[in-house]
């Protein structure tokens, strides 16, 4: 055997299969040309073939798109391989391809156009789905359009709090489209969700939406596609007056001397619409049935209709009472008057000419009592010299009962 394989003409041959053998594959593997000899080597060295589906192949549009809008055309196809195995691997893997359609030359209007392809070898058989796609072309145009602010959420945000200004920054952008799409095109806005927020801020990278008049979002090319939006957050609020409500009344014998509430104002939070009609606060009903002595209590504040809350929910209300009591007046003088001219008169019972008298009522009202205004008096008018029982007048004190230890006075006229 190694005798057969030192022969020359041996080495020769295999030499030159083995060179003709990796010419041929090397030639397959660039995918040559030359189809006929490789397509012998093909259909004598390698009869397996495959076909391989490619999904969401973009697709490109060439056409002057600084004149020109196009519609119509799929952003992905798909894509069918069919070829031999090698071939086809190569060029799914590499993908070194482009996929088109190619409208130059083509007016503005409807046109029914193939999907094409280039940089795949033409032993490759490439079918797409759809084959055809019927686009419109269209003259390019372009506006310009202020940008409003919309907002998401506005309900949640936090309690209390509204959106007074916002400002956009650019204030305007340049949207470019086709004519019929420019035509159509009715608001031009940015976005901002506003759930939770509670101050001032800046937002940056704000999309920016384009709408018809049935608020349809539209697709078109805009510049800048984003904005910057400053918001200016407030809590509305107003101060006012804080009211005391009671309800029941007091048990008998005692009075309300005054109730004091620890704060005379409270800060009301509300939208910018509602506190201007908030001019009062009132507390809950304080039930008077239930206070025989003076108390202090904490007492919640009721929000107004309108309010969102309130700057302290509770205030400290002290309700100051007193009960009746008596007391006595010592030897208060009893006069007699209308005595007849030239007559003079005497008290005989009581033999002082004093009494005392038992007052009944608030204390307030008998530490202001004065004495002198309850003028105990005798009237003498037209009585002639005798002795006589006289009753005992006085005037009626402001909410003060009087209660005397006799009704009748006996005096003597002379």
């Amino acid at each position: 055997m190694n005798d057969w394989l030192n022969e020359p003409w041996v080495i020769r041959v295999i030499s030159l299969f083995l060179a003709i053998f990796t010419f041929l594959v090397i030639s397959f593997d660039n995918q040559d040309q030359r189809s006929a000899d490789v397509g012998s080597f093909d259909s004598i060295f390698n009869n397996s073939r495959e076909t391989a589906t490619l999904e969401d192949v973009p697709v490109n549009i060439v056409i002057d798109d600084e004149l020109y809008v196009v519609s119509g055309v799929p952003e992905v196809v798909t894509m069918s391989l069919t070829g031999t195995v090698s071939v086809v691997q190569s060029t799914v893997t590499q993908r070194n391809f482009d996929v088109y359609v190619d409208l130059e030359g083509l007016s503005p209007g409807t046109h029914t156009v193939p999907i094409e392809h280039d940089g795949i070898s033409s032993r490759i058989d490439v079918h797409f789905e759809p084959e055809t796609v019927e686009v419109t072309i269209e003259e390019r145009a372009s506006g310009t359009y202020e940008v409003m602010v919309d907002y998401s959420n506005l309900d949640q945000m936090s309690e209390g709090f509204e959106i007074e200004s916002a400002v956009v920054t650019p204030t305007t952008v340049e949207i470019t489209s086709a004519q019929s799409v420019i035509d159509r095109i009715s608001s031009v806005k940015a976005f901002v969700d506003v759930e939770g927020i509670n101050e001032s801020m800046t937002l940056n990278d704000v999309p920016v939406r384009i709408y018809d008049n049935e608020g349809n979002q539209m697709n078109a090319r805009i510049e800048p596609s984003t904005v910057t939006v400053e918001l200016t957050v407030i809590n509305p609020k107003v101060t006012v007056p804080i009211e005391l409500k009671t309800t029941g009344e007091l048990p008998e014998g005692v009075r309300l001397v005054e109730t004091r509430i620890d704060l005379e104002e409270v800060d009301v939070y509300a939208s910018s619409n509602a506190v201007a009609d908030i001019d009062i606060v009132e507390t809950e009903p304080i039930d008077l049935s239930t206070v025989s002595e003076t108390t202090t209590l904490d007492v919640a504040l009721v929000i107004p209709d309108g309010g969102t809350s309130l700057s302290v929910e509770t205030v400290e209300v002290t309700v100051e009472v007193e009960a009746e009591t008596q007391t006595t007046l010592e030897d208060v003088d009893i006069t007699i008057d209308n005595v007849t001219e030239g007559l003079s008169a005497t008290i005989l019972d009581p033999e002082s000419g004093t009494i005392s008298i038992l007052l009944s009522g608030y204390p307030s009202d008998l530490d202001r009592i004065d004495v002198s205004r309850l003028d105990l008096t005798v009237n003498a008018d037209d009585l002639i010299e005798g002795e006589y029982n006289r009753p005992l007048e006085y005037n009626q004190l402001d909410n003060i009962r009087v209660t005397l230890p006799l009704e009748d006075v006996t005096i003597r006229i002379n």
